[in-house]
């Protein structure tokens, strides 16, 4: 899909949900938890040390730099994290 879009820029410029959706979590009380680049580091050390990619290994950088260890995800590779507890969709 992303080199679809590569190829079709004037595609890229009609979509709007992206928007709606910016506009949704703005409204709502939803907290943000910052990435310094502390954070960025250790990122990069998770990453190895459980294969997760660099964006799945980002989130369990934030989440260890807030004390944080329950996650909402289908993503099963998050099981590799050691303390990590995951909660997956029904």
């Amino acid at each position: 899909m992303a080199n679809r879009l590569r190829r079709h820029p004037a595609k890229v410029r009609r979509l709007s949900a992206h928007r709606l959706a910016i506009d949704q979590v703005a409204r709502g009380r939803i907290p943000f938890l910052p990435a310094p680049v502390p954070v960025l580091v250790s990122a990069t050390a998770v990453s190895p040390q459980t294969g997760l990619p660099i964006n799945d290994a980002l989130i369990v950088a934030v989440m260890q730099a807030n004390g944080l260890s329950n996650i909402a995800s289908a993503d099963t590779d998050f099981d590799r994290v050691p303390g990590l507890t995951r909660y997956a969709p029904a």
